[in-house]
């Protein structure tokens, strides 16, 4: 339901939520990356390790204590692509994959 009573008619790809296994498509990225997704906030992990935490807002996500923001869109197949923003300037370009682990 929304906040005014209607029906919530979005589906799964209106937001980013879960496990996430990262996918470099370019750009300056490690391997073995994932990340946790939450309604309001997450982490990027390498391995078990959080490496930096982030908020969610709608479909980007804001780094706490980073000046990096990652935007994120629908690929249409149950998978993100996304962006990632460093002062404003992509520094690299991913997939998010589901995470069956």
């Amino acid at each position: 339901m929304t906040p005014t009573g209607a029906p919530d008619e979005r589906d799964d790809e209106d937001e980013p939520s879960g496990r996430w296994r990262v996918e470099r498509a370019g750009g300056l990225l490690p391997p073995g990356l994932r990340k946790r997704i939450g309604r309001s906030g997450g982490s990027t992990r390498l391995g078990p390790l959080p490496l930096a935490l982030f908020r969610v807002r709608g479909r980007t996500l804001d780094y706490r204590l980073l000046p990096i923001r990652d935007e994120l869109t629908p690929a249409g197949d149950g998978t993100w692509l996304g962006r990632g923003l460093l002062f404003g300037r992509e520094f690299c370009r991913f997939r998010l994959v589901p995470d069956d682990r």
